[in-house]
């Protein structure tokens, strides 16, 4: 009898600091689901490497008042949604951001850039961060 009168309080604080802890993590959720999200548009890359990245880009976002880093790489386009304003590049790999060669989607800063995203066609494009977006900003 003393053994379960012990183990009932041991037992309720238990689960009590479980359940706050969780609720303690919540605020994280959103960061990695944004995470998943982009991830999920990486193709062809290990997901736990595309997390790993993502967080540290997001930990590198740049202010307000500091200039976004323009960053540069060859591709290929994929496919092109004008009407979204997005465009699927399979890109080489990015020094300046020590990322590999991968499949992914890109924001298209101006509607006019897209006549020269042609399906299969080798492009150079830069680029910037802009929160957890990447932002095509000119194609050569």
């Amino acid at each position: 009898m003393k053994l379960t009168s012990t183990l009932s309080p041991i037992a309720a604080l238990s689960l009590t600091t479980v359940a706050f802890a969780q609720s303690a993590g919540m605020g994280g959720m959103e960061m990695k689901d944004k995470e998943s999200k982009d991830c999920m548009d990486m193709k062809g890359m290990d997901p736990q490497k595309c997390k790993d990245m993502m967080k540290g880009m997001n930990s590198k976002q740049t202010t307000r008042n500091a200039r976004p880093t323009a960053h540069v790489a060859n591709a290929v386009v994929k496919s092109a949604d004008i009407a979204q304003g997005k465009v699927t590049l399979s890109h080489g790999p990015v020094k300046s951001l020590e990322w590999p060669a991968m499949t992914m989607g890109f924001v298209v800063k101006e509607k006019g850039l897209f006549d020269k995203l042609t399906v299969g066609k080798k492009v150079k494009v830069e680029f910037v961060q802009d929160g957890n977006a990447y932002v095509v900003t000119a194609i050569k």
